[in-house]
């Protein structure tokens, strides 16, 4: 029996000390994770855009005859710089004269008609009262002379339409301009309307810029201001307003159309020049960081940030301003200073250790 109770005591020893050495066994030490990071420091001026453009004239206009015809003469070639009622174009103008002389006459005749019916109309008016003109033949008067006055009017009519119509064969310039394209040739035969020559109306100049659809979506529309320089001389530069903007993109090369009107462009600012523009007030402070440091929570754009005190990641969502070749460029989320992971977000999770592989603090 003691030897029983001796045996159980024993193990029970061995026991104890087996439970001791394992509460004094140190836990494994968590996985810490490697990763490239860097830290936020916001740019000044990164905001500014230069696009490069041509300068193209503010209002292009097409100009046609008003009537179909055969084109007989062309005074202007392009280049050519015109003035207002300048002649242009003319058409064959036969047929418009002889119809302008046949209305010339009709409105002869009936002004020669009411010449012979106004001074019977006034015996007839009168001798009325005296009963000597019978009342037929006083209405016969009055009838006559009406008659004879709703003539000419009528023919004054179709006279000054022809008239019109003769001047219409004659193309004239309806503003100060360049002519930038022929589209008809001397002997064809144009229709009313039918564009002719292409005129680019001295007043206003305009630069156009095709530009990506990143830079409308950070926030460009029509008002913003602009700078205006000249690629081959720098120094020749001039303000401008952005009026207009595409509102789809090109087909071919998926860009926007944007048109700037110059305030004051200089005289070197030609037709076609090749021109840089500067947006003007893009000038603030902003945060790029590579595109590798993106990743996503809940459907949204979210980076890593390092803890400096404990060496953990947190998930944070981050607003996009745009997207560059090389880097994106954030409109919130960030603070200058703190830490982003740029390589490895792939295999993170919250509150995990990691370690930098370099303390490089330049921005990408």
């Amino acid at each position: 029996m003691n030897a029983r109770i001796s045996s159980y005591r024993t193990g029970f020893c061995v026991f104890a000390l087996m439970a001791l050495a394992g509460c004094h066994k140190k836990a494994p030490k968590p996985e810490v994770r490697p990763v490239r990071s860097v830290v936020v420091r916001p740019s000044m001026g990164g905001a500014e855009e230069f696009l490069t453009g041509q300068v193209a004239p503010h209002r292009v206009v097409n100009l046609s005859f008003r009537l179909p015809g055969k084109i007989v003469e062309r005074t202007v070639a392009m280049g050519d710089k015109v003035q207002v009622g300048q002649l242009l174009a003319r058409l064959d103008d036969t047929e418009a004269s002889q119809t302008l002389r046949a209305a010339t006459a009709d409105a002869l005749a009936a002004k020669a008609s009411l010449a012979q019916a106004e001074p019977l109309q006034k015996r007839a008016t009168a001798l009325l009262p005296d009963h000597a003109i019978s009342r037929n033949a006083y209405d016969e008067a009055i009838l006559r002379y009406r008659t004879s006055v709703e003539a000419v009017q009528s023919t004054e009519a179709r006279e000054r339409i022809a008239r019109e119509e003769l001047d219409h064969t004659r193309l004239v310039a309806n503003a100060d301009g360049v002519i930038t394209d022929r589209l008809a040739e001397v002997g064809e035969v144009v229709a009313a309307g039918q564009p002719v020559l292409r005129l680019a109306e001295a007043a206003g100049r305009d630069a156009q810029f095709d530009i990506s659809g990143d830079l409308l979506r950070s926030g460009l529309a029509t008002g913003a201001g602009m700078t205006v320089c000249l690629d081959a001389d720098r120094q020749a530069c001039t303000a401008g307003t952005v009026y207009e903007l595409a509102p789809d993109a090109d087909p071919l090369t998926r860009t926007y159309r944007a048109k700037v009107l110059l305030d004051a462009p200089p005289a070197a600012m030609t037709l076609g020049s090749v021109v840089v523009g500067r947006l003007a007030g893009a000038t603030g402070a902003e945060i790029h960081l590579p595109p590798s440091a993106l990743t996503a929570q809940d459907g949204k754009p979210a980076v890593w940030v390092i803890a400096p005190d404990t060496m953990t990641v947190t998930l944070r969502k981050v607003e996009i301003a745009r997207y560059g070749a090389s880097d994106v460029t954030l409109a919130a989320g960030l603070a200058a200073g703190e830490r982003v992971v740029t390589a490895g977000v792939q295999a993170l999770y919250p509150d995990r250790k990691v370690s930098l592989l370099d303390d490089a603090d330049v921005r990408p």
